[in-house]
């Protein structure tokens, strides 16, 4: 099984091209699961102890807004990842994420993955790369939402 787990990662855009050791590291804290519609993967505010990547299916990352009720602000598919909050104290979610097409993922164990990127320097090194290219991607799709909503053009302002 930890194999297949490991086939899974060399495959998916997150951890392509990492070494095999650092692969094999990643499996040992892993498993594949599959999640239904309407189940949700994080709740905002609660313990972000796993992190997803995402095989099949698709989540919607969502945040509550006094007034204006449940806001969708992304939807996230095969190749994305979910909940890089595990890497940051406090380690709580930063919105729900809320399965709307079946979800078929690599779950990885927070705890053992924080004390893995601590212990092992260069893979430590890969994962923050990585990390910090999921963070520019969302704000920059958040960036967007926000231009989109306020009719602004999308353009520099200098």
């Amino acid at each position: 099984m930890a194999e297949h787990v490991r086939d899974l990662l060399a495959r998916h855009p997150f951890s392509q091209g990492f070494p095999e050791e650092d692969l094999s590291r990643l499996a040992a804290l892993a498993q594949v699961r599959e999640f239904s519609p309407g189940e949700y993967l994080l709740r905002e505010g609660r313990e972000a102890g796993e992190f997803y990547l995402l095989l099949t299916g698709h989540v919607a990352v969502e945040l509550y807004v006094p007034e204006r009720g449940l806001l969708r602000l992304q939807t996230l598919g095969p190749g994305d990842v979910v909940g890089w909050s595990w890497f940051l104290p406090p380690y709580r979610a930063a919105f729900d994420v809320r399965v709307i097409h079946p979800v078929q993922g690599i779950v990885l164990d927070a705890s053992g993955l924080r004390r893995l990127v601590e212990e092992e320097a260069s893979l430590g090194v890969r994962v923050l790369r990585q990390l910090v290219g999921v963070v520019a991607k969302r704000v920059h799709a958040a960036r967007l939402q926000l231009l989109d909503v306020y009719g602004a053009p999308v353009g520099r302002r200098w």
